[in-house]
């Protein structure tokens, strides 16, 4: 009987608190006034400290994310970078393979393919040198070209390394003749100015402007590799010979992968 007593007081007392009661008693309305501006004061203050704290470690966490995402960020600038270089080397080597058509049925010749490995100083690729040398056959004098055209030729060899002298540098020479017409030949030349210009052999040949020029097969070049288009002819009254200015098909300002022509003799 007192467990069960108990029991119900309990319960009774659980209800009321429960429900919350109508009045509070003097002393606690007394003491809750006095109470209650200070818990207002610490809540607040918590609150602040609360806050306050929450950021920094929120910043923290933001900070570690933003150090993880820059990671990977840069993560994927490699690959894209190196996707692109792959597109840029696939694009390369099959420009190139037009280069074999220049060369196609002229004697027995092979090719080595290279790629750029350093250059002399200046905005023109008047000289530059190749990763491959005297063991992968090349050889003083070896025609070098791409897909566009004739570049130049090998001027300097090394085990693993050549030194390529291009057409526009004031040291090469090239007998070109023109496509339209065969029967007319000329020379043209580099210049410190990283052009090419040069002269008809005959006087009175009709060369225009736009023509296109191929190598002439009467010097280091095999016949029939294309270095460029007239630009300019010029015809002065105290000289002979006409004077032409010509356009190189090469792009001298960037050149990265060529081919060496490797005659067997």
């Amino acid at each position: 009987m007192i467990v069960t007593t108990v029991t119900i007081i309990l319960i009774i007392l659980m209800g009321i608190s429960l429900g919350g009661r109508m009045k509070v008693s003097s002393p606690e309305n007394v003491i809750g006034n006095i109470f209650t501006p200070i818990q207002k004061a610490f809540y607040k203050v918590g609150q602040a400290v609360e806050n306050t704290i929450t950021p920094i470690f929120r910043f923290k966490s933001i900070d570690r994310e933003n150090k993880e995402l820059k990671l990977e960020v840069e993560k994927l600038q490699k690959e894209v970078v190196q996707y692109k270089l792959m597109e840029d080397e696939l694009i390369e080597l099959k420009e190139l393979s037009k280069a074999l058509e220049y060369t196609s049925g002229y004697g027995q010749i092979s090719y080595t393919a290279a790629s750029v490995s350093a250059k002399d100083p200046g905005n023109w690729f008047n000289t530059f040198t190749i990763d491959k040398g005297s063991k992968h056959g090349i050889k003083k004098e070896d025609p070098v070209l791409n897909g566009s055209g004739l570049i130049g030729r090998v001027y300097e060899v090394g085990d693993n390394w050549a030194k390529i002298i291009t057409i526009i540098d004031n040291k090469s020479s090239v007998s070109f003749e023109v496509l339209r017409n065969n029967e007319y030949i000329g020379v043209i030349r580099g210049s410190v100015h990283a052009d090419l210009s040069g002269y008809l052999i005959d006087p009175q040949a009709e060369v225009l402007v736009g023509d296109k020029l191929i190598t002439s097969g009467l010097s280091t070049y095999p016949k029939g590799i294309l270095i460029g288009e007239v630009k300019e002819v010029v015809k002065k009254k105290d000289e002979l010979l006409k004077t032409i200015i010509v356009e190189p098909v090469v792009n001298f300002k960037k050149i990265d992968k060529v081919l060496v022509i490797v005659s067997d003799n």
